[in-house]
């Protein structure tokens, strides 16, 4: 059977008042499940939050445009808030939390790329968030997580009860929202439009060089037949 090579617009998964999240249907590209590979996009508008959430993937996030805030809790380890911006490569290993936020008046478009081998669905990410209406926590009982979080019953019920977001949420203005700190950067992001130049010198007459920012998109777009 002949594959369908046709780059494909990705689908609309979910949205809120502060932006939306997409996907590329596996269905549709059958190259994202044949290699096991997920990809996703993030949009966020100004103030929008993406609610804390971990995959059954690992990622790698590409911004794409904008700039933002991201906030990234690795396994038994202090959570880690990054200032983001357009160029920039984050790796998400597999068990990772995250949330991300937009607070410039230029939209803010991350695009996820990650293996699925271990997924549920092959070529597809599946998201498990820790709060909002949707959140892990609405599927036990108060009492529950009374006992869990140490917390009356009451505070618990407005807690868990009143967060009525899915997802993407827009928040007010003047929220403090945690500050990044530039050292939390070190080897977590690496910006591919500030990197070094790869030079290819082995016969100087026809020295090449390869920016990565355009290995990087046209890698995805000519691989994957992704419309970015």
């Amino acid at each position: 059977m002949d594959l369908d090579l046709s780059p494909k617009l990705a689908k609309k998964v979910y949205e809120g008042d502060g932006g939306a999240y997409y996907a590329w249907c596996p269905n549709e590209l059958p190259m994202l499940r044949d290699s096991n590979i997920g990809a996703a996009k993030l949009a966020l508008e100004k103030n929008g939050l993406a609610l804390p959430r971990y995959s059954d993937s690992a990622k790698v996030a590409y911004v794409l445009q904008g700039s933002g805030v991201a906030g990234i809790v690795l396994p038994e380890k202090e959570e880690k808030v990054l200032a983001i911006k357009k160029g920039d490569a984050i790796a998400l290993p597999f068990g990772v939390v995250t949330w991300w936020y937009n607070k410039q008046d230029t939209e803010l478009v991350v695009l996820f790329l990650g293996d699925t081998s271990t997924a549920h669905k092959a070529g597809s990410f599946t998201d498990f968030f820790l709060t909002g209406s949707n959140g892990i926590f609405t599927g036990f009982s108060t009492e529950f997580v009374g006992r869990a979080w140490d917390l009356e019953e009451s505070i618990v019920k407005t807690l868990v009860g009143q967060q009525s977001g899915k997802g993407i949420v827009k928040i007010d203005p003047g929220f403090k929202m945690p500050e990044p700190m530039a050292e939390h950067r070190n080897g977590m992001a690496l910006n591919c439009e500030e990197a070094p130049l790869d030079v290819d010198i082995k016969n100087w007459w026809k020295g090449r060089c390869f920016e990565h920012r355009r290995i990087c998109r046209w890698s995805v777009r000519l691989d994957l037949g992704l419309i970015l």
